[in-house]
This record gives C-alpha cells, sequence and structure tokens, in this order.
C-alpha cells in the first residue's frame, strides 16, 4: 500500500497536483482518526482570555499576569493567534506563562472561494503550527466565531441548522475545506495527539454550523460533501444569551453533547453589556458553579472567563477581572477566586 501510495503521489506532482488535492477532488474523505486519549484533567478547567498578540496591558509584565491568574485559581490563559508567527511567539513564551498554560488560537479564515486551495493551505498551516506547538500546549482552538468573523450573512432563522447560512453558501465550500485540511496536516505532524484540537467556537444557537462540517451537508442543503472532525467541541456563551440549559427552550449543552459526543470546551463565558457589579460578580458565581455541576453530565472539560484585565471597550464597559495587572477591579477577581475555591476543578 505504501509503495502504490508513493508511485501516486510522484505521478501527482509530476502533473502539478498535491496528493492533498488529489483527495479531496475524488471524494476521499481524508480526515485522520481522532486520538482516542483520556481528556479529563489534560486541559485546564479554569482558564481566562488575554490578547498578547494584540499588544497593549497583555503583552507586558508576564509574571504579574500569573501572579494574577494564581490568586484566583486560573490556571490557563486563551490567546488568538492571527499567524504562523504569532503561535511560533506563543510556543516561546510557554516557560514565561508557567505554570499557567497557554491556548491559542489559531484564528486565519480562507481568502479563497475554492476548497482544494484552502485545504492545501490549511494544511500546511496544520504542519506548521503542530511542528510549533504539538506537545507544549493542551489545546488548539481554530478559528473564534466564525459566523462573525468570516461569513459576511448572518443566519436567516436561529442558527441551529446548517442551511440557516444559505446566504453564505458561496463561502462555505472553503470554510469546510479549511477546518479539514488544518486538522488533517496537524494530526500528519502530531500523529499521537499530543495536543488536541477544538473546533471553531461558535455562540447563541448557532451549533447548526458546526453540524454541517460535521456530517458533510452545506448550507444549499446538499449532502454527501467530505466532512470535518476535530477532538472537543468549542462554544462561547455570555450573560446575556440567559441560560445555556433553557435558552427559548433549547438546552444548547445538550444539543452539542448529542450532535457530537466529544469533550466540550465554553471558551468564552463572561458579561458583555454594562450590568452592575453585583450583577457582575453574581454570574461570575453563578456560572462557575453551573458549569463545574453540569460538567460531568455534559463532558464539560473546560471554561475560559472574558477576560483577564480591562482591553474591549463595549460601549463605555470593560469586561475584565482585573482593571490592569496587579489592580483588581473591585469585587470581581475575589467573586472568581470564591467560585473557583467553592468549585473544584472535576
Amino acid at each position: 500500500m505504501k509503495i502504490r501510495l508513493i508511485m501516486l503521489t510522484v505521478l501527482l506532482l509530476s502533473a502539478g497536483i498535491s496528493l492533498a488535492a488529489y483527495l479531496a477532488s475524488t471524494g476521499v474523505n481524508d480526515q485522520p482518526k481522532r486520538p482516542q486519549l483520556p481528556t479529563a484533567g489534560r486541559v485546564p478547567f479554569y482558564g481566562v482570555n488575554g490578547h498578547y498578540v494584540q499588544g497593549g496591558v497583555y503583552s507586558t509584565n508576564i509574571a504579574q499576569q500569573v501572579a494574577d491568574m494564581k490568586a484566583m485559581g486560573i490556571t490557563s490563559i486563551r490567546q488568538d493567534c492571527y499567524s504562523t508567527a504569532d503561535t511560533a511567539k506563543m510556543a516561546s513564551l510557554v516557560n514565561a506563562f508557567a505554570p499557567v498554560k497557554i491556548q491559542p488560537v489559531f484564528n486565519v479564515f480562507p481568502q479563497t472561494a475554492d476548497e482544494t486551495t484552502a485545504y492545501n493551505q490549511f494544511y500546511t498551516y496544520g504542519q506548521t503550527v503542530a511542528g510549533q506547538l504539538a506537545g507544549k500546549v493542551a489545546v488548539i482552538e481554530l478559528m473564534n466565531e466564525p459566523e462573525n468573523m468570516y461569513f459576511t450573512k448572518g443566519p436567516r432563522h436561529s442558527g441551529q441548522n446548517v442551511t440557516d447560512w444559505s446566504e453564505s453558501n458561496g463561502q462555505w465550500a472553503a470554510f469546510r475545506g479549511a477546518v479539514r485540511g488544518f486538522y488533517a496536516g496537524f494530526r500528519s505532524v502530531d500523529k499521537t495527539g499530543q495536543t488536541l484540537i477544538a473546533s471553531p467556537s461558535v455562540g447563541w444557537l448557532h451549533y447548526g454550523m458546526l453540524k454541517g462540517l460535521w456530517t458533510g451537508e452545506a448550507p444549499d442543503g446538499s449532502t454527501g460533501h467530505l466532512s470535518a472532525t476535530w477532538d472537543i467541541t468549542n462554544y462561547h456563551w455570555y450573560y446575556d444569551f440567559g441560560d445555556i440549559e433553557d435558552a427559548g427552550g433549547v438546552n444548547t449543552l445538550a444539543a452539542i453533547k448529542s450532535a457530537f459526543n466529544l469533550p466540550i470546551m465554553l471558551t468564552e463565558i463572561g458579561v458583555q453589556k454594562s450590568v452592575s457589579a453585583p450583577t457582575y460578580n453574581s454570574y461570575v458565581a453563578s456560572s462557575s458553579a453551573q458549569y463545574a455541576r453540569r460538567a460531568k453530565t455534559y463532558n464539560i472539560i473546560g471554561i475560559d472567563w472574558y477576560e483577564l484585565y480591562n482591553f474591549q471597550n463595549i460601549d463605555g464597559f470593560y469586561m475584565g477581572l482585573y482593571s490592569s495587572p496587579g489592580v483588581i477591579n473591585t469585587g470581581r477577581a475575589s467573586a472568581m477566586a470564591s467560585a473557583v475555591a467553592a468549585n473544584p476543578a472535576p
């Protein structure tokens, strides 16, 4: 079999065609098998969001950042990356942030409408990033909120079905190719699953987007396309969405557990809109307790609060637990520390 594969590869290369492109064009689902490895305990349960690459308060004084996280019982920091240069920087910072774990997000989207082109590009990205980070981080995420950051049209309805994105069908094939390519490229280097790969993150009831990738269905309703895979299902949920177990009558955690039967990470939870200090602090306590207590029910393995420091200003409201390194936002940091202590990681 190996000899035949080598011969095929040589013939394809002589014709200017990559093996990955050939597999995509022939309908062969080239997705490697997900590593059957335990996830419990591998991924830190309590994390927080940071923005080292974006600069400002997050790009200096790492020792103080680590001290602030340790004071609250936080053991990982999510970092957005927009290139392989950014992921290389994350690799170089692993020791500086230790014992806190870095949790990178490879937040890159395809610049083509062609699935094969996107697949090949992201296969190479996956190989490169695996060479940088495999074994150095517990998990890496692929793409942050594509429904907001990539697709030009929102869902026609709730987002529970991939067909809700029918107006963006022209972007779908490249998106699917990119997700498939990154996973396959990463696993071609990290064959034993030293680092787990989380799906693109979506929020509210937009899990239909992930279901379409998983089942090979497109927004135009066509089926039988190549399917994508991942190791962990990634989701976002905020205070203003309401109760994740009863959002307009929908239990979102149950829905995504049923759809994928994989561990779940909630890599952004928090308060997006201006609320009173007691409301903010109360949500820190209630959300941490809810996810910790429901961890076994839904196989939740990690949650990341948004965010560590005041950084993103939404209509005059900052979401940070601390206002700046070493300077707490009154009540918030102590609320998080109390919540973590009262709800031990599963």
